[in-house]
């Protein structure tokens, strides 16, 4: 299968490190050696191109300062193209990009902008009629600072279900990614997160379409025994007081 691999922020600053967090020199030694062995292509087209491609896509998730600053350099002097997928309130917050940054950037010929919710809430806890909000609202903040179209969704902690990817369709995102959540369909793609753990040999694992299979099935088995064992009576957290 297709490879699409999340980044979010890429720095060596000690106030910013977290495990999410990757720093300039590693993410510049794994986008050489995607340059070199996989065909990172936008990702769009891991949609639709045959699975015996083996492609690589790369995101970025919630829109930091630094994905302009230092992520895009590196990806420039490798000529790779990325998503950038923006919760649209964070723009203008401290360290995320601001509205000049953020047109900035989409302007750049190997960037696509993508949503990230409008706020960064956990979509599988809203109401309905909340997650249609974030999910119009943040398209139309990006597409009134960029100019143009937004048509791809990331969801806020890779959390998505059967309502929130109906919606996502009818709101009129054309894909949507998860990180292993849901059914990996059009709006469910999922994701390889990676961070500061990632020495080289891990991310070369990860960059395999075979990894990504491996660690979805083995997600989505943990999920139902955790289901399981909650419906044969494991105690919730009413049950404490």
């Amino acid at each position: 299968m297709h490879t699409v691999l999340v980044y979010h922020s890429i720095t060596s600053r000690s106030d910013q490190i977290s495990d999410e967090a990757i720093s300039p020199r590693r993410f510049e030694q794994q986008l050489r050696w995607l340059s070199r062995r996989r065909a990172v292509v936008p990702l769009t087209e891991t949609l639709y191109r045959s699975e015996k491609d083996r492609l690589v896509g790369i995101s970025f998730d919630d829109g930091y300062r630094n994905n302009l600053t230092v992520a895009l350099p590196l990806l420039e002097k490798f000529s790779l193209p990325m998503t950038l997928f923006v919760i649209a309130g964070a723009v203008d917050a401290d360290g995320y990009l601001s509205t000049d940054e953020l047109r900035e950037i989409s302007r750049h010929p190997l960037v696509t902008i993508g949503a990230h919710g409008l706020w960064h809430r956990h979509f599988t806890g809203l109401s309905t009629d909340s997650a249609r909000f974030e999910l119009i609202e943040s398209r139309r903040l990006l597409e009134d600072v960029i100019g143009r179209k937004v048509e791809l969704m990331a969801w806020p902690y890779g959390e998505c279900d059967p309502e929130v990817e109906r919606l996502s369709a009818e709101c009129g995102y054309r894909a949507s990614w998860s990180v292993w959540k849901g059914t990996n369909g059009l709006y469910s793609r999922w994701r390889v997160p990676l961070g500061r753990r990632d020495n080289l040999l891990r991310f070369v694992a990860k960059s395999s379409g075979v990894y990504a299979l491996s660690e979805a099935k083995w997600r989505r088995f943990k999920d139902r025994h955790e289901r399981g064992k909650t419906r044969v009576g494991k105690p919730s957290l009413a049950d404490s007081f």
